[in-house]
């Protein structure tokens, strides 16, 4: 998690002012004219046009709900940041969504949106999202937040992920215990900084597979026995001087409850590298992270409309009946914060998986690429692909009664997807019913990475 300078100095400033393939089958050839007819599907006819007459279809099915969920099966995909980004504008203009939540950090994400103004499109970016997004197609997202700040209804910035995402939540923390106790505050910047070097440092010693060692895991303890009871410290000076606090920040009501729970998700991120069970591991932090949406809509934007951005496996509805291949054998996935949310929610949330058929991404950490596809035939993407059109949209909200031409949203199905550990998508390495899962199908016949400027 390193970030450059000019951005971590940009927000600093602003900051101050303000305070498979074993199971083969033949692959799908590319988007072409079907021998079984789609009538139900819809054409997406461009990834960033602002004419929105292609995405009518929508207005009819989001009636009435209050969460919209954008996935995807993986992370490092031009097409799918350009193409939800077109889509969150549309949200905002013309269903009235007033709240873009990522995947990131609540903390780093409510302290830049309280910067907006202040700094530019880049400099928002690179603080407060993971680098997976960080390209010049989501950056045209950015761009987008900063132009509604000078109209009468701005899309807010946010996140609900409980992991360290940049270094702005350290500094934002500084600022706001300064504003009781100036020593205090810079020592908190020195702990703070240092605990997460540390813990980085080790998960690099050690890499992927650094849960199952036990040198790893009696480091980590040692990390976590000296900071965890200091950042309670924080915490705990914090809620007693809550008064003081929240008096120092008239403008901003949430600001110290945002700072406590970064700081509380500071623990949580350095508790959740102890769990060496893979589907504990990932439960534990969806678990937060479906705390922290309700937070959000409950507390911080209560009566808003949110719009959710996320991978498809933190998104999806019943995501513990999903099968999965993973390290050579099917196993369950795990209980997601879509699951959770959707047990809450029901018919106020739409999720949205995006999937791909062919062309190149760029591997997770390395930003290697990677051939894609074509998938192969029967398989989730192929079957929507038979729609004919390159960018196939397929409501499954609607199909409430099983019949020749949508059986196949009943029963199971392969999908690509890069599960638990891997770091590139495998074909067919997922299997659920896709009405189980979504509410509505993106699939997008041929893709390429981002672009990557940082």
């Amino acid at each position: 998690m390193i970030f450059s300078r000019k951005y971590t100095q940009r927000m600093l400033t602003a900051l101050s002012a303000l305070v498979l393939s074993s199971l083969c089958l033949s692959p799908a050839s590319t988007a072409q004219a079907a021998t079984n007819a789609m009538p139900y599907a819809h054409e997406i006819k461009s990834l960033t046009s602002e004419d929105y007459k292609d995405l009518a279809f929508l207005k009819p099915l989001l009636a009435g709900k209050t969460v919209v969920s954008l996935g995807e099966n993986f992370h490092r995909v031009g097409e799918y940041a350009s193409l939800k980004t077109r889509l969150v504008k549309y949200l905002h203009e013309e269903l009235g969504f007033e709240v873009i939540a990522f995947e990131s950090g609540l903390g780093e994400a409510a302290m830049v949106n309280n910067v907006a103004d202040e700094v530019d499109a880049a400099t928002m970016m690179y603080n407060s999202i993971f680098d997976v997004w960080k390209s010049k197609e989501t950056l045209e997202l950015f761009n987008y937040i900063k132009k509604t700040r000078q109209t009468s209804a701005p899309l807010q910035l946010a996140g609900y992920d409980m992991q360290y995402t940049s270094q702005i939540l350290t500094i934002a923390v500084r600022s706001f215990i300064s504003k009781v106790n100036i020593p205090y505050a810079k020592a908190f910047m020195d702990f703070d900084s240092e605990a997460m070097q540390s813990y980085y440092s080790l998960r690099e010693q050690y890499g992927l597979e650094q849960k199952m060692d036990r040198g790893y895991q009696q480091k980590l303890k040692q990390i976590i026995e000296q900071v965890v009871p200091t950042y309670k410290e924080y915490i705990q000076y914090i809620r007693e001087r809550r008064e003081l606090f929240d008096a120092a920040y008239p403008q901003d009501p949430y600001m110290t409850e945002t700072i406590l729970k970064g700081l509380e998700d500071r623990i949580h991120y350095l508790q959740q590298g102890q769990i060496i069970d893979t589907q504990e591991f990932y439960e534990f932090r969806d678990r937060i992270m479906a705390e922290h949406v309700e937070w959000l809509m409950k507390v911080r934007y209560p009566g808003k409309k949110i719009i959710l951005w996320a991978h498809n496996e933190h998104l999806a509805k019943n995501t513990s009946k999903i099968r999965i291949w993973e390290q050579g054998k099917w196993q369950n996935s795990f209980t997601s914060m879509g699951e959770l949310l959707h047990q809450r929610l029901k018919d106020k949330m739409y999720v949205m998986g995006f999937y791909m058929n062919r062309g190149k991404a760029a591997a997770i950490s390395t930003l290697k690429e990677f051939p894609i596809g074509p998938m192969p035939k029967g398989t989730l993407e192929a079957r929507i692909l038979q729609s004919g059109y390159s960018r196939t949209f397929v409501d499954l909200s609607r199909h409430t009664a099983v019949n020749s031409g949508n059986s196949w949203m009943f029963k199971p199905v392969y999908a690509g997807e890069d599960g638990l550990t891997r770091e590139v998508i495998v074909p067919m390495a997922m299997k659920f019913v896709p009405k189980e899962q979504f509410d509505g199908l993106v699939v997008i016949d041929k893709v390429n990475p981002p672009t990557v400027e940082y």
